[in-house]
């Protein structure tokens, strides 16, 4: 993803004038384009400045239209066995693992 093509993709699509905006967001119309041109990255305060005049939010901008992936019930199982800091994990947590396996249908469970 190239920040300055995408931007400048956005503020076109928006109609909305390096001019405009930069009035709007007290942004310098240099500090823009040279956003724009990739010569500069701004700030993440800055960017989030200029995407809210926008109306564009920072996970709108950066997510370059993939779909967001959620876990399976499988992956939420594996998950909650997963050991976490300040988490005692005992003996048992092998046979844990292959008792949930045996419930949800894998055969080779992994032991975490």
């Amino acid at each position: 993803m190239d920040l300055g093509i995408s931007f400048k993709n956005i503020r076109e699509g928006k109609g909305k004038s390096v001019y405009a905006l930069s009035k709007e967001t007290g942004v310098s119309e240099n500090h823009i384009h040279s956003i724009e041109k990739g010569t500069t990255q701004p700030s993440v305060a800055i960017l989030e400045r200029l995407l809210n005049a926008l109306g564009v939010t920072l996970p709108e901008f950066f997510n370059d239209d993939r779909d967001v992936l959620y876990p399976s019930a499988y992956e939420r199982e594996l998950d909650c066995l997963r050991p976490k800091a300040g988490r005692r994990t005992g003996p048992h947590s092998a046979a844990t693992c292959k008792m949930v396996g045996a419930v949800i249908g894998v055969h080779k469970f992994p032991v975490l």
